[in-house]
């Protein structure tokens, strides 16, 4: 492993370099700084800070001597910085293990085209938006807010400081010293080039240009491609103009980098904020609240197809929230979005191009595959080919397509749908949105009854057929002749195709004690969990499987089957239906209603089970997504696909 000499010229201001000599001294205790100047007699204020001082008429000449001494690699500090702790430690781990390595730049606010946070606009204090934030600040968010960062291809080193490789120098040769340092590196990577050497960004250090002091002032933020380089490269030009696209490496590790120091700008597709509260609404609402708690997430702006629900209303009281009426084509008032997600099923026709327009990256949530694989839930065959294509676009064309479970990946890879590994993301999501004190009130169909204390089995959601509700009717005709009578309510909306009508019509029985609710509020749910004395949840499909959770947050114990995400859940359960009979699930509920003890183990056992996890969990795991995706390339559209 080659040794590391910093390098420092003083030129007619020796003052000017001491920041860039303190702070490498603090933060690199072991490695060498040697200062240069033309009278180095007045370079004594640096040598009492730990620098070594050489006599030199320029950087360039003084890296040129000290490498024929060395042969080590060279930190070449070009305009006055500031650096902050190990600033070097990942550029000179690159430069030893990839030999091909020339050059080794940092993010700096004045850096050329490299500039950050915006290329080409160098700024000259701390960056506005971050909070007042300093080298070092930035420098750990980047480095310990996950992921990673991969070094990134520049066209030639640039910034305030570059480390040049002490292998790349043996190739290529000296640095020129007729022209500026700016220029002279720009030459020397130039030059590697061309024997297939590479020059790289370290997206993970902030070194920050100090225009207070030293008096080059803006001079930092100069053209290096003069014409003295293009005559030598007429090529590079040509590079540097390359960096300005949108997908270029360099603009993409840029914006996974503000993100990381800045905060995310998120754009949730709000649209399916509904009057009615079911699934996709509670987890909307959830994520949005969680994603706005986090401190490295700056805003959330929520797309609404209508005003916010009385369910949602908080979101609006929300100072980090922006829920706004949207048309899916004019979101551009919601200005610079990281990334636009559509939180729910493309159950129709999408078209993705909008949210490209306004955000750096796309992402969907895939709930499920139940309608993809069961036809019967669509009018016709026509339309459930049609809603199979949607989920193959949405599947091809989003940036990230996130799952709730390792069983709907699972699904997604046998259907082969048209997503790669590396888009396809497992986000489980959190239980906690309820904790069992919300706001109840008794639905009036319970209320009219003798007696809305009355014990009673819960149903809760859809009537569709996967879900069952015909099984609900036949194990409590089960446990009526075990001598557990009791009342059985199923609350949840009617849907028009692929329901349980006739299934349930045909175990419905004359002395079955039955009621059906098909819509109740959120305050009537709570009502219903809190109150019930099993909660039957006895789905054969799902994407993840909300309700035993919310049910175990009002202390109701609930009877499932070990299916898809809810295997997991059930290993972990005493009391656990076997299969799909009648006398399976009514073995089960009679264990919870007949022994206190198991059923409170069951509560207990839900509630403390991996699968459930927090919603600021929950949006850890987007947030690390999210910018996982920003640091891809855009996918790009298949929409003929």
């Amino acid at each position: 492993m080659l040794p590391l000499v910093a390098l420092v010229f003083a030129g007619d201001f020796p003052e000017d370099c001491l920041p860039s000599v303190t702070t490498l001294r603090r933060g690199h205790p072991e490695i060498d700084v040697v200062v240069g100047g033309e009278d180095e007699d007045a370079l004594a204020p640096l040598a009492a800070k730990g620098a070594v001082t050489r006599a030199a008429p320029s950087l360039c000449a003084l890296a040129n001597r000290v490498y024929e001494e060395t042969r080590c690699h060279l930190l070449l500090v070009c305009e006055p910085a500031v650096f902050p702790d190990r600033a070097v430690d990942p550029a000179l781990a690159v430069a030893e293990e990839h030999l091909q390595t020339a050059t080794v730049s940092f993010l700096s606010n004045a850096a050329g085209f490299a500039s950050f946070p915006e290329g080409d606009r160098p700024v000259s204090h701390q960056i506005s938006g971050a909070g007042g934030v300093d080298e070092q600040v930035i420098t750990d968010r980047l480095r310990h807010r996950d992921p990673a960062l991969a070094m990134v291809p520049l066209p030639f080193a640039i910034g305030p400081a570059v480390l040049v490789s002490g292998y790349a120098a043996s190739a290529v040769g000296p640095l020129a010293e007729a022209v500026p340092p700016a220029q002279a590196l720009a030459d020397f990577s130039l030059r590697a080039r061309r024997k297939g050497f590479v020059d790289l960004l370290e997206p993970s250090t902030f070194v920050m240009r100090a225009f207070d002091v030293g008096h080059a002032g803006e001079a930092a933020a100069a053209d290096v491609v003069d014409d003295w380089l293009v005559a030598r490269h007429p090529e590079a030009k040509a590079l540097v103009e390359e960096t300005r696209g949108d997908d270029h490496p360099l603009a993409i590790s840029r914006r996974a980098a503000r993100a990381k120091v800045l905060g995310l700008h998120v754009l949730v597709d709000g649209s399916r904020l509904w009057p009615r509260e079911m699934g996709t609404q509670v987890q909307t609402v959830a994520l949005v609240e969680a994603l706005a708690r986090r401190a490295d997430v700056d805003r959330v702006a929520v797309a609404l197809g209508d005003e916010l629900p009385a369910y949602a209303e908080r979101l609006a009281r929300n100072r980090k929230v922006d829920a706004r009426r949207a048309k899916p084509d004019e979101l551009s008032f919601f200005g610079r979005i990281d990334v636009a997600h559509r939180p729910f099923q493309p159950d129709g026709p999408h078209d993705v191009d909008p949210l490209r327009k306004v955000a750096a990256r796309t992402a969907i949530t895939l709930l499920d595959l139940i309608a993809y694989q069961i036809g019967a839930y669509h009018p016709t065959v026509e339309s459930w080919m049609a809603y199979r294509k949607n989920v193959r676009h949405a599947a091809a064309d989003f940036d990230a397509v996130l799952v709730l479970s390792a069983d709907v990946r699972r699904s997604v890879e046998i259907e082969r749908l048209p997503v790669e590994r590396d888009r396809l993301f497992i986000l489980e999501l959190g239980t906690d949105h309820l904790r069992g004190i919300e706001p109840q009130r008794t639905p009036p169909a319970l209320l009219a009854r003798d007696g809305a204390s009355e014990q009673f089995l819960l149903v809760i959601g859809p009537n569709y057929a996967h879900k069952n509700r015909d099984l609900a009717i036949r194990a409590a005709t089960a446990l009526r002749r075990r001598g557990l009578p009791m009342l059985l309510v199923m609350a949840g909306s009617t849907v028009p195709r692929g329901s349980s009508r006739v299934l349930e019509a045909s175990a419905w029985e004359a002395d079955d004690d039955v009621v059906v609710l098909p819509n109740v509020s959120s305050e009537e749910r709570n009502w219903l969990l809190r109150h019930a004395s099993l909660v039957l949840y006895l789905s054969s499909a799902e994407g993840f499987g909300l309700v035993p959770f919310e049910a175990a947050r009002f202390g109701t114990p609930t009877v499932l089957l070990p299916v898809g995400p809810l295997k997991e859940l059930a290993d972990a359960l005493p009391a656990v239906a076997s299969d799909w009979s009648a006398e399976a699930v009514a073995d089960a509920a009679e264990q919870l209603l007949t022994d206190p003890a198991v059923a409170d183990k069951q509560v207990a056992a839900i509630l403390a089970s991996d699968v459930g996890q927090t919603w600021d969990a929950t949006a850890a795991e987007l947030v690390r997504v999210y910018r996982s995706t920003l640091a891809r390339p855009r996918r790009i559209s298949t929409s003929g696909w």
